[in-house]
C-alpha cells in the first residue's frame, strides 16, 4: 500500500530519541520487507509478500509493538515505524541486489491482491515494480500511473511516473527512438507547466536528436516547445525562428492546431515587445484556425491573449478585453486549466486593478489559488507582487511589503528574472511611500539593471519613469530630466499606455521648472494593461 507520512510530533519525537534496537534474523527479515514497503504497511501485504505464516508473523510484530520499533494502527491491520531514521538506515543497509528481490515481490504481492487496483495502488506497483527492475510490468504501471496523474492535475507525480517509463523504454530491445521521442515531449510538457524550464528544454532537445528528419509530425511539436521557452525567457530571436520552423511544418501537414498554437506563440513575442495590434492579428488569425477545432483548453488559452492584446491596445477597448477573458475562464474552466485559470485571472486583475484597485484584488486573489492548485511558485509569486501596487493604492502599506516579500522568496526558488524585476521596482514604490528615498532609489536601480539584462523594454522605460518621479519629488530636477528623457527614448507611451498621463503630466512640470527642456509626452490614442506573462 501507499507510503504515507504519518506521526505526530510527540510520537516522532520519542522515537527518535530510543536507541536502535538489538534485531534477531528473523526480525531483520520482516523489517526489511517492511522498510521496502515504506513508513506504514498493510499485515496483509507483508504476509503475501514474506510468505510468513499469518500467525507466526503477528507473534513477530507484536513483539516490535512492545519493543516500540513499530506501532499498531487502530484495526491492527495496518502497522508503522516509530522512528523514520531507523526504517531509512534498515533499507539503506541492504545490498541493491536484495533490494531488487524485496520489491519484485512486494510488486507480485500487491498487484495478486488487487485485481482491479485504484490510483494510490497503480502508483505503489508502478515504484515497487521499477526498483524491482521488472521492466514490463514497471512500464504498464508507470503508464497508468502517469495517466491517472495527469487526470487528477498532479504533475510532480505524473514526472515521476514519466520518468521512469523513459528508463524502461530505452532497455527494451529494439528501435524505441520513436516512443522515447513521445514521452521526451509529454515530459518536457509537465516540466514545463511545473516551471522547470531548463529540465524542458533538454527533454524536447533530446527528442529532436531522436526523431528522423523526416518526421515532421514530433519535430513540430519539439520546435514549438523550444519556442515557447525562449519566449518565455525573452529570446525574441530565438522563439521566432523556432515557432516559424514549426509552423512551417504544421503548413505541410495541414495541421491546424499546430498552426495556431505557432501563430498564438508569435503572438506573444510581439506582445512582449510592445506590438500590441501585430499581436492581435496573431491571435485572431490562430482563433480563426481553431474555429473548427474542439479544443477547449488551446481556445482557452488564445482567448486570454486576445484579451491581452485587447487591454494593451487601450481603455476605450477594456470592455471587449474583459469579454475575452471571460470567454478564456469558461473555456479553461470546462477542462480545469488551473495554471491557464491562473494566467487569466492574474491578467484581468491586472487590467482592472489600474483603476479598480479592489476588484483588481479579488481577481488576483482567484489568480492565486489556481496557482497553488498546481503548487506553481511562478504564478504564485506573479499574483502576490502584481497587486502590490494595488494594495499601496488603497493604504495596505504593510501588507504590499508582505506581498512583496513572499513574491520575492517564491521567486528565488525558480528562474523568472522578470518577476524579480517587478519585485524590485515594487520594493522602490513601498519605500517611496514610506519615504525612504535612498532605498526607493536603489529598488528602481535595480528594477532597471535588471530590465536591460534581459532586454525587457516596457519595464526598462518604466523603471527610467519611476527614477525621473522621484528626483523631481526631491527636486533633483537635473537627473529627473536625464531619466525623464530616457524613459521617452524607450518608448515609455507607447509600451505603457496607462502611464500616459501621469508622464505628459511629469513632462509639464519639469518644462516649467526649465522651459524648453522636457517637453511633456504627446499622450497615445489608447491605454495599456500591464505586462502580460
Amino acid at each position: 500500500m501507499p507510503t504515507v507520512a504519518g506521526d505526530p510530533p510527540s510520537d516522532r519525537a520519542e522515537g527518535a530519541a530510543a536507541p536502535m534496537p538489538e534485531l534477531a534474523p528473523d526480525e531483520e527479515r520482516l523489517l526489511a520487507y517492511a522498510s521496502a514497503i515504506g513508513r506504514e504497511f498493510d499485515f496483509t501485504l507483508l504476509v503475501r509478500a514474506t510468505g510468513i505464516d499469518e500467525e507466526v508473523l503477528a507473534e513477530r510484530l507484536e513483539q516490535l509493538v512492545h519493543r516500540r520499533v513499530l506501532r499498531e494502527r487502530i484495526g491492527g491491520d495496518r502497522f508503522a515505524f516509530v522512528n523514520e531514521e531507523f526504517r531509512v538506515r534498515m533499507y539503506q543497509s541492504l545490498t541493491a541486489s536484495r533490494l531488487r528481490v524485496l520489491h519484485r515481490k512486494v510488486a507480485e504481492a500487491l498487484e495478486a491482491l488487487h485485481a482491479s487496483p485504484p490510483a494510490e495502488v497503480v502508483t505503489e506497483l508502478g515504484r515497487h515494480y521499477f526498483l524491482g527492475k521488472v521492466p514490463d510490468k514497471s512500464y504498464m504501471f508507470n503508464l497508468e500511473g502517469a495517466e491517472l496523474a495527469r487526470q487528477t492535475r498532479d504533475p510532480e507525480v505524473m514526472a515521476l511516473h514519466l520518468e521512469r517509463v523513459r528508463i524502461d523504454l530505452s532497455g527494451f530491445p529494439g528501435d524505441k527512438g520513436d516512443e522515447i521521442a513521445d514521452v521526451d515531449q509529454e515530459l518536457g510538457d509537465v516540466y514545463f507547466e511545473m516551471g522547470d524550464d531548463q529540465r524542458a528544454d533538454r527533454l524536447y532537445m533530446e527528442g529532436l536528436d531522436q526523431c528522423a528528419p523526416d518526421d515532421v509530425r514530433r519535430r513540430s511539436r519539439f520546435l514549438l516547445g523550444r519556442a515557447e521557452i525562449a519566449r518565455e525567457h525573452m529570446e525574441i530571436e530565438g522563439a521566432r525562428r523556432l515557432a516559424g520552423e514549426a509552423q512551417k511544418m504544421f503548413e505541410q501537414r495541414g495541421d491546424l492546431a499546430g498552426m495556431a498554437s505557432a501563430r498564438r506563440i508569435l503572438g506573444r513575442v510581439h506582445f512582449e515587445i510592445g506590438e500590441y495590434q501585430p499581436a492581435l492579428e496573431e491571435a485572431l488569425q490562430a482563433l480563426e484556425l481553431l474555429r473548427m477545432q474542439a479544443d477547449e483548453r488551446t481556445l482557452g488559452r488564445l482567448c486570454t491573449d486576445i484579451g491581452n492584446a485587447f487591454a494593451a491596445l487601450g481603455g476605450s477597448v477594456s470592455e471587449e478585453a474583459s469579454a475575452w477573458y471571460a470567454q478564456a475562464i469558461r473555456h479553461l474552466t470546462a477542462v480545469d486549466d488551473w495554471l491557464e485559470l491562473a494566467r487569466a485571472y492574474h491578467n484581468l486583475g491586472s487590467m482592472d486593478g489600474e483603476t479598480q484597485p479592489q476588484l483588481g484584488l479579488e481577481h488576483l486573489e482567484k489568480a492565486r489559488t489556481y496557482a497553488e492548485r498546481t503548487h506553481d511558485m511562478r504564478w504564485t509569486a506573479w499574483t502576490l507582487f502584481t497587486g502590490v501596487p494595488m494594495r499601496l493604492q488603497i493604504g495596505q502599506v504593510d501588507e504590499a511589503e508582505r506581498d512583496n516579500q513572499q513574491a520575492l522568496r517564491l521567486l528565488e526558488r525558480v528562474a523568472d528574472p522578470i518577476g524579480l524585476q517587478q519585485v524590485a521596482l515594487n520594493r522602490g514604490l513601498i519605500a517611496e511611500r514610506r519615504g525612504d528615498w535612498e532605498l526607493a532609489e536603489a529598488g528602481y536601480r535595480e528594477a532597471l539593471e535588471r530590465a536591460e539584462q534581459v532586454r525587457v523594454a516596457p519595464e526598462a522605460a518604466d523603471s527610467h519613469f519611476a527614477l525621473a518621479r522621484l528626483y523631481y519629488k526631491l527636486r533633483d530636477y537635473l537627473r529627473a530630466r536625464e531619466e525623464y528623457s530616457a524613459a521617452l527614448r524607450g518608448g515609455l507611451p507607447r509600451l505603457k499606455p496607462t502611464r500616459a498621463t501621469a508622464f505628459a503630466e511629469l513632462g509639464r512640470q519639469l518644462a516649467v521648472e526649465e522651459p524648453g527642456v522636457a517637453e511633456p509626452a504627446p499622450p497615445p490614442a489608447a491605454t495599456s494593461g500591464a505586462r502580460e506573462s
